[in-house]
This record gives structure tokens, C-alpha cells and sequence, in this order.
């Protein structure tokens, strides 16, 4: 994937909803900075990707999932990589080069975090006791030179509401009167997951005698767990649902991250041989933790809807996304139309580490999950129950595959 299609594909990943204000603020940082900051020497541009390469040596979790999937055999790509820096002769094609050399890992979870979206984050991971880790990262003294912050703005980004959203993050629609109803959402948004609620409970209220509803998640690459939850699944639940998945890490680095979010991370050696026979060699060769992910819900204000539900899902769908199409095959809650998403969905959020030179952070992709068929979620995805190839959103629904499959089915 190219550098430009990646960027643009992890920007909507994680629902940056970047005002004009703070972009212009930003450059205007990066102008009064630019003097303050001393140009890197190559040594230091070669210690920062050492020390990145190494990092992702030890902790990243998809190195052979990517050899797989795309013929990228990220480590032994070292030599060509050190050229590629050696070629970078200012700060920010330095940057850029890294950039793209994470871009060979195929995640999107793993790149470089900007300047334009250094704001999203130190208010996502500043605000809370369990996002210490991540805050640390952030807090950093060469981290804030490099993203040109001082006391003053780092208060007002935090007082700015960055994250707050004023459109909901749905869409509904009747396709079939009293038959089939439609409800879109475009973004699994956290700043809209208590205010869409009421009115999607009431649209649900309104066709809950219907036989089908279609719940389309197609574009949609993510974003946080509790939209879907509380948003899909508490209402619509007819009884208490439940999934279990095996999550593993490798390396040192990760633990800070994962203890502070409560993973309770149990030794691979732990692991009945049976069930570990089962699963890809290199859970045994390459992890050394995991832990089960347990989804369980129980209805909550149940709308009693009867008909059947479907989920619309394709290659986009991706991070909590995934949670929820996973979450939604697994436990039996929909039947999903449409083709295998993009994965990576299970587990708990990318770290972040600094690179001790330039101050630029990383962020990246920790644990690998597997699906209950004990295959690799990253690599298989999940694959729909109907499979629609080419499944486009079309605005007329009746030029859409994926809701004419509904109907007929």
C-alpha cells in the first residue's frame, strides 16, 4: 500500500476529527519551531532507525503474517532500508522515510504519528490513569521540542475539544416498508456513542416488527468498541452474548501497555498442548504471553426486535470495526454480507514508543489474536456468512449487491 493511500486510510482508522483551527495552529508551531530545533546528523538518523528496527524486532507481532500476505520479509529488508536514510538529507525527509518504511509492515496501526495528528492523541492518552504508559511516551521533553509544544498550548489543546464531534455517526433509512429497514453507521465514534443512542433506540423502537434490519458497517475503519456496544448490541441482544479469543505478545516493551489495561497475561507454557497444537507454529516459536479476550453482553433495555439482523462489511471495515464483525459472526448475533474485512480488530490499543534521537513516535500494532477457528485475525479477517464480491455502497439500494442480497435471502 502506498504511503499516501496508508496515511489516509489510518487517519479514518482512528476517527480524526481535526478542526482548521488546530492545523493552522500547528504549522504555525512548526514555523516559530523550525529555528529551535537542530538539524539531525546522519549518525542520529541511523541510531533512531536502529533503535526502531530493534523495537520492532522484539514486539511486533505480524512479521510473518506480512511475509505471508504480501511477500515482505520486513527484517531481512534492513540493508536497503539504511540506504533509504542515508538518502535523507533534512529532518523531514527523514521522517517521511521512515514512514515509509513502516508502510512495508501492510498495518494500519504501525506509521508514524504527525504533527497534524499529534493533538488526537496526547488528549486521547493524557486523560486517563489507565493511558499512562502512552501518556509517558507523549509527555517526553524531545517528544514535545520535535511536535513543537510548550506548557501553554499543551493546556489549550486539552481545554479544545478536538474530539467532539457535532454530526451523529449514523444513518437510517427504510428500504422495504414494515419488511426491511437500514441503518448506516460511518464511524464506530466515541464523542457520539451516548448522544446517537436515543435516537437510534427510537428508530429501532420504530421498525422493531420488521423481518429484517440491515446494519451496514461497509467504509467503516474504526474507532471505539463502545459505539457498537452500547449503540448495536445492548438493544438489539435477545439474550446474553459471549466470545472468547487468544491474544498473544512477544518482547519486552509491550508490558507497561498491556498491564495498565488490565491484560492478564499468562506465560505461553501455560497453554493446554492440545489447544496450542492447533493454532499457527509461530505462536510457539515467536510469543511468549497471552491472554483470553472475553466479549460477554447481556441485554440491556431490549428493544425485542424479531426479525433477523445483518451486517454489511467489507475490506475497509477495520480496528474496532473488526471488533464488532468478529464479535457479531462469532456469537451469532448477525449474518454477515459482503467480503472478508481488513482485521486487526481484537486485543487493545497500539503502543507508542519515542525514537531517542529525533523525539518522532511510532506507533504500533502489540498483540496478535486469533479467531475462534483458531486462525490468525490479521491474516484470514473475518470472512461474511453471504460472500459479495465488489460489495460498493450505491445510494440507490437498488444497485446495492450487498442489500439485494438481504432481500433474496
Amino acid at each position: 500500500m502506498k504511503k499516501r493511500n496508508l496515511n489516509k486510510y489510518i487517519i479514518s482508522t482512528l476517527l480524526f476529527i481535526i478542526l482548521s483551527t488546530t492545523i493552522i495552529g500547528c504549522t504555525q508551531r512548526e514555523m516559530e519551531a523550525s529555528s529551535s530545533l537542530e538539524p539531525l546528523t546522519m549518525e542520529e538518523k541511523l541510531e533512531d532507525f536502529e533503535y526502531m528496527y530493534s523495537l520492532i524486532k522484539e514486539n511486533y507481532p505480524f512479521l510473518k503474517v506480512n511475509k505471508r500476505l504480501h511477500g515482505v520479509n520486513w527484517l531481512e529488508n534492513k540493508n536497503n532500508y539504511i540506504n533509504q536514510i542515508k538518502k535523507a538529507d533534512t529532518d523531514d525527509e527523514f521522517i517521511y522515510t521512515l514512514d515509509n518504511i513502516l508502510s512495508d509492515l501492510n498495518n494500519g496501526h504501525t506509521h508514524v504519528i504527525d504533527k497534524n495528528n499529534f493533538d488526537f492523541f496526547y488528549i486521547t492518552y493524557t486523560s486517563h490513569r489507565i493511558t499512562k504508559p502512552w501518556a509517558k511516551v507523549l509527555q517526553d521533553k524531545k517528544v514535545l521540542k520535535r511536535y513543537t509544544y510548550n506548557k501553554s498550548q499543551l493546556k489549550d489543546i486539552k481545554d479544545s475539544g478536538v474530539h467532539n464531534n457535532p454530526e451523529p455517526a449514523f444513518e437510517k433509512n427504510i428500504i422495504i416498508p414494515d419488511e426491511v429497514a437500514y441503518l448506516r453507521i460511518g464511524q464506530m465514534d466515541s464523542t457520539r456513542a451516548e448522544k446517537d443512542n436515543e435516537e437510534i433506540r427510537k428508530f429501532y423502537n420504530e421498525i422493531k416488527s420488521y423481518d429484517k434490519l440491515i446494519i451496514d458497517i461497509r467504509d467503516n475503519s474504526g474507532g471505539d468498541d463502545y459505539y457498537w456496544i452500547n449503540n448495536v448490541i445492548l438493544p438489539l441482544a435477545k439474550k446474553p452474548l459471549s466470545t472468547n479469543n487468544y491474544v498473544f505478545s512477544r518482547g519486552k516493551y509491550c508490558k507497561p501497555f498491556h498491564k495498565a489495561k488490565g491484560l492478564k497475561m499468562k506465560p505461553i507454557k501455560e497453554l493446554d498442548k492440545d489447544i496450542l497444537n492447533k493454532m499457527p507454529k509461530e505462536i510457539k516459536s515467536d510469543f511468549q504471553e497471552y491472554y483470553i479476550a472475553n466479549k460477554t453482553f447481556e441485554p440491556y433495555k431490549s428493544i425485542d426486535f424479531k426479525g433477523k439482523i445483518y451486517l454489511l462489511v467489507d475490506g475497509v471495515v477495520y480496528s474496532s470495526a473488526e471488533s464488532f464483525a468478529s464479535f457479531a459472526k462469532e456469537s451469532g448475533f448477525a449474518t454477515l454480507v459482503g467480503e472478508s474485512t481488513g482485521g486487526d480488530g481484537i486485543g487493545t490499543d497500539p503502543i507508542l514508543f519515542s525514537l531517542p534521537n529525533s523525539g518522532v513516535v511510532i506507533r504500533c500494532s502489540s498483540l496478535l489474536a486469533l479467531n475462534d477457528n483458531f486462525t490468525i485475525n490479521e491474516e484470514v479477517k473475518t470472512t461474511p456468512h453471504i460472500i459479495v464480491n465488489n460489495p460498493e455502497i450505491r445510494s440507490d439500494y437498488k444497485y446495492d449487491k450487498c442489500i439485494q442480497k438481504v432481500i433474496e435471502d
